[in-house]
């Protein structure tokens, strides 16, 4: 049986194997508890019961052939100690790195400690004849071999056939790092592997764990003809679990736990949900640990279950409706997964449907305190990009959803795409000129603003435009703001015509607010709404670009943004043609959210 194509391998194939433990890990440490349970298990252990799994041994095989073990030394050891004393020869070697006495004991001494142990010779007698091997390791390997020796000869323990059930029933869940390269150069280091491990950070999929578990439990119910069909209808369905898993547009739409992304397999995320794991209390192995409990009491594993929950995914992922409802309330992390398919128990398609919107109806209803009244934070009237940025992002993810809802076509949001972006709320048009990057796009900014306030009846923001440009207008516009020295009187009056226009405007509210991904606006940069909506169309029909850095970035423009830049929800004529995005735009815009996000304010 080779361990490059098993997942488990039996105590027998370990004869001949040279195993090293290096200096990077903590020195044996078992006692009698540890040693007496390993030899009561093996030893109640029945055949009609299939194979007896040991804890995971996680090691890495190196071009001598020798074997690094990264995880499972005490394991190892403890059983090297055992079949030594059942055998009285060395059955595999294992070298330890970590004290050089240590070392030569295991390889050299294990005779002498067979013997002293028979003559019931104390540790201090032993260290008096044997002061070398005075060390924490020793004094572990020895009081262990007191404890075997003391199990071994307890007249009311039956014994029959203990040394054929060890080679034969016990198995070890085996992980070599170099054969089951899942987790990229990082995992093929076996000192951070250790230290990951020890982090909680274990490279070893518990779903991998969980797999040897399930086809144990095949074999050990069925004869061998039926356990090897129903091992190969399982991976053959588990496989097909993780194809699907690997379909970024379906992943992403379920998915709510960032850690689970870069998984060497993505199957853990289901498992983890059947078995209610809490990433922040439970460590990486818990599911493992709770079906290596039921397999040990001998109940079901029930991979119906996992299968019952994968199928639930991929029935809502094909609903148009549902999908987009549930991929909302997931992106936006108003409602983890767990808790959505605790809401989908007991209800029909249409009824789960309605339940879905009734839970964002209620996220939107949510209050704040805020100067001692109660906002609600959600109302399109209270949004506003300095007090309510997180709900101006959703609000305008649920706009971009909702498109896709109502449209006739087949295409979905592709949550993939916006999962994998860092995105950011954006001022349509411009509210702070001072970050222009040249005195071009200040003049611009002046000069649209003052074409539009000339229509209006606000002698107060014209009369400042007027002053501001009196002097803008003598500058050279082909500088930078930075390398132009202005008076701190015109400094002001930049100030106070910006924030004079700002409230005017309400450039801050939902009406001149956008989503954009930080590649896209990190391209365009703050510019006037005219080059800024010719750099996005631009943008979003070539679909990338390259940095500064030669570094290609890919783009994707949700469609309310680009609607929104090319004035697809102005009605009036005279504004569409106009280079500026004023109150006739924000308005029009305006009215498309509430038309739109109408179902979750009733």
């Amino acid at each position: 049986m080779e361990e490059t194509k098993n997942l488990f391998i039996p105590v027998h194939n370990l004869q001949s194997k040279s195993f090293v433990v290096k200096d990077y890990q903590r020195g044996y440490k078992w006692t009698d508890k540890e040693i007496t349970a390993l030899l009561d298990d093996v030893n109640d252990h029945k055949e009609i019961d299939g194979k007896y799994c040991l804890q995971p041994v996680i090691v890495k095989t190196q071009e001598d052939k020798t074997i690094e073990l990264i995880d499972g030394q005490q394991r190892i050891t403890s059983i090297y100690l055992l079949l030594f004393y059942l055998k009285q020869e060395h059955f595999y070697s294992i070298s330890y790195q970590t004290r050089p006495a240590t070392k030569k004991f295991l390889e050299t001494e294990l005779a002498i400690l067979h013997q002293v142990i028979l003559e019931d010779v104390s540790w201090q007698d032993f260290i008096d004849q044997f002061p070398d091997y005075n060390n924490v390791d020793i004094f572990h390997l020895f009081q262990v071999y007191v404890h075997i020796h003391k199990w071994y000869t307890n007249p009311d323990i039956n014994r029959d056939g203990f040394l054929e059930k060890l080679e034969d029933n016990v198995n070890i869940i085996w992980y070599d790092i170099v054969i089951s390269n899942t987790n990229n150069q990082l995992q093929l280091i076996p000192e951070q592997v250790f230290l990951n491990l020890n982090a909680g950070k274990i490279p070893l999929t518990s779903s991998e764990l969980i797999k040897a578990l399930f086809i144990l439990e095949a074999q050990n119910k069925h004869a061998k003809e039926i356990a090897k069909l129903k091992a190969t209808e399982l991976a053959t369905e588990w496989d097909q679990i993780e194809t699907k898993l690997h379909d970024d547009l379906f992943w992403f739409f379920i998915c709510d736990n960032k850690q689970y992304n870069n998984a060497a397999t993505r199957i853990d995320f289901i498992i983890d949900l059947v078995n209610n794991r809490n990433s922040k209390k439970h460590d990486s192995l818990y599911s493992y640990r709770l079906y290596e409990t039921k397999f040990k009491d001998e109940e079901d594993l029930d991979w119906k279950a996992i299968k019952k929950t994968f199928n639930k995914l991929l029935e809502w992922y094909d609903n148009k409706k549902v999908y987009h409802l549930v991929g909302f309330l997931i992106v936006s992390g108003l409602k983890k997964l767990s808790a959505i398919i605790e809401l989908s128990k007991n209800k029909s398609k249409v009824d789960f449907a309605i339940a879905l919107e009734n839970e964002i109806k209620k996220a939107f209803s949510k209050t704040k305190k805020k100067d001692d009244k109660k906002v609600e934070i959600y109302n399109l009237e209270n949004l506003h990009y300095e007090n309510f940025k997180k709900q101006c992002n959703d609000i305008l993810l649920l706009l971009n959803i909702t498109y896709y809802i109502n449209s006739n076509g087949p295409h979905k949001f592709p949550f993939n795409l916006f999962k994998n972006e860092n995105w950011s709320v954006e001022h349509i048009n411009p509210q702070n000129p001072r970050d222009f990057k040249t005195v071009k796009y200040l003049l611009e900014w002046l000069e649209v603003n003052k074409e539009y306030y000339t229509k209006t009846d606000n002698k107060a923001i014209i009369e400042l435009l007027d002053k501001v440009l009196s002097f803008v207008t003598t500058l050279d516009t082909s500088k930078t703001l930075k390398d132009i020295k202005l008076s701190k009187e015109q400094i002001q009056d930049i100030e106070d015509v910006t924030e004079s226009i700002t409230i005017d405007l309400g450039l801050h509210g939902i009406s001149n607010l956008a989503l954009l991904d930080v590649n896209t606006n990190s391209k365009i940069g703050n510019k006037p709404f005219l080059e800024k909506r010719e750099e996005l169309l631009k943008l979003d029909q070539e679909g990338k670009y390259v940095n500064s850095k030669g570094e290609e970035k890919l783009v994707y423009l949700p469609i309310c943004t680009k609607n929104v830049f090319s004035k697809i929800y102005t009605t009036d004529k005279e504004s569409t043609l106009k280079s500026f995005f004023g109150k006739e735009d924000m308005n029009a815009y305006k009215l498309f959210i509430e038309t739109q996000l109408e179902p979750y304010y009733k």
